[in-house]
């Protein structure tokens, strides 16, 4: 998926969560009103009316309806930004050359000197991309520098002769 169409759909989204939220946040001030209007009936002894009962019924439901919206659009748009990055990981694993094997099962790279090396398993996309960038980043170590020989030392010069 490219970034634009993520963008798009994350923001489409939120647009749509916002809007259910300052429609939840609506209700609720409504459905306030209509539970105080409820309570001082009731607190006076006087018979509530019938239509206030409905109010708060189908408020209490659209509270429901309306905060479900809320909390769906939320968890989609955070199986969007996973599976983003799990896109991001899949693709990277394909550019260096790591595969998913099925025997032996799980993503494995081969090395430049041709050793198969295992990543994760199957189901560890993120895992695997992980390793594989580690080991593709690790520097080979420096090879140690001869030591240097030493300079063989003039025999002393004696003074007799």
């Amino acid at each position: 998926m490219s970034k634009a169409l993520q963008n798009q759909l994350a923001k489409t989204i939120k647009e749509q969560g916002d809007m259910a939220r300052d429609m939840a946040i609506a209700e609720l001030k409504d459905l306030k009103k209509d539970l105080l209007e409820l309570e001082k009936a009731l607190g006076t002894k006087k018979t509530p009316d019938q239509g206030l009962l409905m109010d708060i019924s189908h408020g209490a439901f659209e509270l429901f309806r309306t905060a479900s919206i809320v909390l769906e659009t939320d968890n989609l748009q955070e199986q969007l930004q996973h599976a983003a990055e799990a896109g991001k990981d899949l693709e990277y694993l394909e550019k260096k050359g790591a595969i998913l094997l099925t025997k032996p099962e799980g993503w494995h790279w081969f090395t430049p000197k041709g050793e198969m090396l295992f990543l994760a398993a199957p189901n560890e996309t993120r895992l695997a991309a992980q390793k594989l960038q580690e080991r593709i980043s690790r520097k080979t170590p420096a090879k140690p520098a001869p030591k240097p020989q030493p300079t063989p030392k003039a025999p002393p010069i004696s003074l007799e002769d």
